[in-house]
């Protein structure tokens, strides 16, 4: 798969998620880090993401929390990978 390709599978599974119930959406995202798999490059916009999607991830699995924060920063870095994965 494409970089651009799987930057834009990592956006529309994250907006899935967010408008799920809390535990659809740990499970979506558990899923999609297992999809992408381990980083490729250091200090890539991938990378970056995934690093955002995982802090997320943790933020999930702890109920009773607000996950704002996570959930934006994932949003920012999958954002920017895919903006650096068209060019």
């Amino acid at each position: 798969m494409s970089e651009y390709v799987e930057s834009r599978y990592t956006k529309q599974v994250l907006l899935e998620a967010r408008l799920a119930e809390d535990e659809v959406a740990s499970r979506l995202v558990h899923g999609l880090l297992r999809d992408l798999g381990s980083p490729q490059r250091r200090d890539s916009a991938r990378t970056k993401a995934l690093t955002s999607i995982r802090s997320l991830a943790l933020s999930l699995d702890q109920p009773h929390s607000l996950h704002r924060r996570e959930w934006d920063a994932a949003d920012q870095a999958t954002e920017a990978w895919c903006a650096d994965a068209y060019h």
